[in-house]
């Protein structure tokens, strides 16, 4: 999956993350209306739709008659659940893809690069025993803090600041951030790998031995956007919907 991101990605790798990310949005958002298309019973929501609207008019047409505005209403409440009840399914199968592409815009688009002038955390769990910190440091990267060990948890954290987009500890199995293009992954921790690991937390990197877990906190980033500071799932969130809708018009496609 993460290749396959990095070739969709590959014509915006010189360019302002921010066009990266809105066209994976746009991509996202015309592939879930098909989607959608494809798995759900357009005859079937098409014609609820009509009967939604026709009991709805229905209502306001009758209003001198509170009996049949009741039997209206409780027929429309009745369409609305079998309405639901037909959106379920195609949901449910856009949802994987959708987890998918938002771990995977999170892993390249929600921190900051490292660099030398902001500050982040690292706090690493060890498997059995925690090691004496020796005298060689970082290959990339400075501590700004002492290495602090928490003995009966196992632990040891400090804050650092990156170089190059880089903080690299060999001594201590520590490779976070990244030195690629724009739009690349910025790793921000590890664990065991595993395949639903890989597919939802990209951002983590392969443990080195005797280390349980690294996690670290890095500075989120914004986008401005219409005067606007917007958080990458806004960007996503927002452009993906927009491009859905024109492919429902495009595609004629029935929600």
């Amino acid at each position: 999956m993460n290749t396959l991101f990095d070739i969709l990605l590959l014509p915006f790798r010189s360019l302002n993350p921010l066009w990266g990310l809105m066209w994976i949005s746009a991509l996202s958002g015309i592939m879930m209306i098909l989607v959608f298309k494809k798995t759900s019973n357009q005859q079937a929501i098409s014609m609820l739709r009509r009967k939604m609207g026709s009991r709805a008019l229905g209502m306001l047409l009758f209003l001198e008659s509170p009996l049949t505005v009741l039997k209206l209403a409780f027929s429309l409440v009745t369409d609305n659940f079998i309405y639901l009840w037909h959106l379920l399914k195609p949901m449910l199968i856009i949802a994987i893809p959708f987890l998918v592409t938002a771990a995977q815009l999170d892993a390249r688009y929600s921190r900051e690069p490292l660099d030398a002038t902001h500050p982040a955390t690292v706090t690493v769990q060890w498997v059995d025993s925690v090691p004496s910190c020796g005298a060689a440091g970082p290959e990339s990267g400075a501590l700004i803090s002492p290495v602090v060990t928490i003995s009966d948890s196992l632990e040891q954290s400090f804050s650092f600041t990156g170089a190059g987009g880089l903080f690299v500890y060999n001594e201590m199995g520590i490779r976070l951030g990244t030195a690629g293009h724009s739009g690349s992954i910025l790793v921000r921790g590890a664990e065991n790998s595993g395949v639903i690991q890989s597919l939802l937390r990209p951002w983590n990197g392969a443990l080195e031995p005797g280390i349980a877990g690294i996690h670290s906190s890095i500075r989120e980033t914004s986008y401005h956007i219409f005067g606007g500071r917007w958080s990458w799932f806004a960007v996503f969130l927002v452009f993906s919907s927009v491009w859905a809708i024109i492919g429902a018009v495009v595609f004629k496609v029935k929600v």
